[in-house]
């Protein structure tokens, strides 16, 4: 199958790590895709979207300019869109995309007899709407608060609608990186580029801990220069990592700390989860609407770990120290996890769905 994907591509957001995923995993199965991306210049315009230092693969083309408004007139090499053929066309739908710009282009290639399929990764109704403006045949959406807080609201038809899960990324590496500093300790790791803001808890709750084990360390990995805390026991290095890396840092900690806001007002998944909960270490983060599907009990532990406040936080920290039972209960949760919401199977039910389309057309 020849698959056109319109999106993001090689950068640090949750838009390109989708996509990324998917057409890697189709490559990889023998498919073809062209991905039509935007100009970095534009997208890095975005606080969300960081260009990663690697060169793009041979079959990505950066031929639109993003805007501040989908209405805005923005730039579209149109001739590189209508040059190719497809089987499908896949568009990662997300509010910088230059709606008006598109919108003719996108009903060429759907007259043309290609199928178009839109991935809505918008969190509410007011930057959803100018989405929908996109001619598709099928609207995917990653959980039913999609459909309940913003198409139903749109009314969109729901007849076109399809959930399918946000693919977990499972990277082809078994390597462990350890820091020497951690020999004999407990070693909580982060990584990222969140607002200082949200490392807060974090901070207070491991000081606490400390108070009566110092053997604590913290290890915080950012691309955006460091966070303001100055304590013997956190080390913080600069750095955007592949996902490999990543997975080797993560694999030598013994938990991830994932700084996230509550979201409240959002329907927003977080990818971050999808991007590292294959790694086998435990990812502890705060309760609220990026989790609220993620699967747990009611004091929180699952697949991942919620907690509410500090003082919350602080309790499970200690728990999951002393309880290796726990531990490993939280850990098995997530390869199920794993398993069930797999790049794999997801990008799988994207080729049946696309097969639907195609079938149902003729």
């Amino acid at each position: 199958m020849r698959i056109g994907i319109l999106s993001r591509w090689n950068a640090t957001c949750g838009v390109s790590l989708h996509a990324e995923a998917l057409g890697r995993e189709w490559v990889g199965k023998g498919h073809e895709i062209l991905v039509l991306a935007p100009l970095e210049s534009t997208a890095d315009a975005d606080w969300h979207h960081r260009h990663l230092d690697v060169a793009d693969e041979p079959w990505v083309r950066r031929v639109y300019a993003e805007v501040n408004n989908p209405f805005d007139e923005g730039w579209v090499n149109v001739e590189e869109f209508l040059m190719h053929r497809f089987d499908v066309f896949l568009i990662e739908g997300y509010f910088r995309l230059p709606v008006r710009a598109l919108k003719n282009i996108v009903e060429k290639i759907k007259k043309s007899g290609t199928p178009v399929v839109l991935v809505l990764h918008e969190y509410n109704v007011e930057r959803s709407k100018p989405l929908m403006e996109l001619p598709s045949d099928a609207i995917v959406v990653f959980d039913e608060r999609f459909i309940r807080e913003i198409l139903q609201p749109l009314k969109i038809d729901l007849g076109k609608v399809r959930v399918i899960s946000y693919p977990v990324l499972r990277p082809n590496t078994r390597d462990v990186v350890r820091p020497h500093f951690a020999e004999g300790k407990t070693l909580f790791f982060s990584f990222g580029r969140q607002p200082p803001e949200e490392y807060v808890d974090f901070y207070e709750a491991l000081r606490t801990i400390r108070r009566s084990d110092g053997d604590v360390l913290y290890w915080i990995i950012r691309s955006d220069g460091e966070l303001p805390f100055n304590e013997g026991w956190i080390y913080q290095w600069r750095e955007r990592p592949s996902l490999e890396k990543l997975y080797s840092y993560l694999r030598g900690s013994d938990f991830h700390l994932l700084p996230k806001a509550r979201g409240e007002g959002k329907v927003v998944v977080s990818s971050t989860i999808y991007q590292t909960i294959a790694s086998g270490t435990p990812i502890i983060t705060r309760d609220g609407r990026y989790v609220e599907t993620i699967p747990t009990d009611e004091e929180g532990f699952g697949a991942i770990v919620k907690y509410r406040d500090v003082s919350d936080l602080v309790h499970k920290i200690e728990l999951l120290m002393k309880d290796e039972g726990l531990r490993r209960r939280v850990i098995d949760e997530a390869l199920k996890f794993t398993e069930e919401f797999s790049v794999e199977k997801v990008a799988e039910e994207y080729l049946n769905l696309f097969t639907e389309i195609l079938l149902s057309s003729h």
